[in-house]
């Protein structure tokens, strides 16, 4: 079973959304293709970052500080399982390279990883598809499929993935959506918000929207 880590965050404090995705991608994402090189037993087996573009931010105290607060990215590390995932932080890399590197771009006082189980429902009809959607629901959200809630809109999207947490923890459900483009993410952002509604049990308010440009910085071997 191939476990998804999920890491929601927002930038560091002082920094522009541009020194932040710089920093992200071209500099802590070139040491990530290191340890990936040197340590291929422990590194993650694939890497991609989601940069945020556009969002809502959860509207109550039910959800995560970073939730409230906005996103400005996801990122996502699969492994093999979750030994795996205790094991990739343990290493000398991890601990003298990388762990170092992230207060430079991200605000480690709000930021939430946790391990999901990915099921692609449909797969991106294309591998340059890279606008996202992210909607993230706290626990506490009643569960149900937002994929079948927005059926009837006929709204467009291009892939779907649902992500369930593999363990407890502040974040419920992940419904992430492939889209063309901008424009076409922000209508399905809408219908979205629509099928959550503002009911506490739904977790309309307490949900988390993104949209995000993706970079798949290592696609596996």
């Amino acid at each position: 079973m191939t476990i998804k880590l999920m890491m929601f965050g927002r930038r560091s404090p002082g920094q522009t959304l541009a020194e932040h995705r710089h920093h992200m991608k071209d500099v802590h994402g070139r040491i990530v293709l290191g340890y990936i090189a040197d340590d291929p037993r422990n590194a993650p087996r694939k890497y991609a970052q989601n940069h945020g573009l556009d969002g809502v931010f959860a509207a109550d105290d039910a959800a995560p500080a970073a939730l409230r607060l906005g996103l400005d990215f996801v990122t996502q590390l699969w492994f093999d399982d979750l030994g795996s995932v205790k094991a990739s932080r343990e290493t000398p890399f991890y601990q003298e390279r990388l762990r170092p590197d992230e207060p430079r771009f991200v605000d480690n006082a709000n930021v939430v990883g946790q391990p999901f189980s990915e099921e692609c429902m449909l797969e991106p009809a294309s591998s340059s598809i890279d606008v996202k959607l992210f909607v993230v629901r706290p626990a506490g959200a009643m569960a149900f499929d937002l994929d079948d809630r927005i059926a009837s809109s006929g709204v467009a999207y291009s892939g779907y993935c649902r992500n369930t947490p593999l363990v407890p923890g502040p974040i419920a459900f992940v419904d992430e959506f492939w889209t063309r483009d901008e424009a076409e993410a922000a209508r399905l952002l809408h219908h979205c918000r629509q099928a959550l509604g503002t009911g506490e049990k739904e977790g309309g308010r307490s949900a988390a929207y993104l949209i995000a440009r993706e970079y798949k910085l290592f696609a596996g071997r």
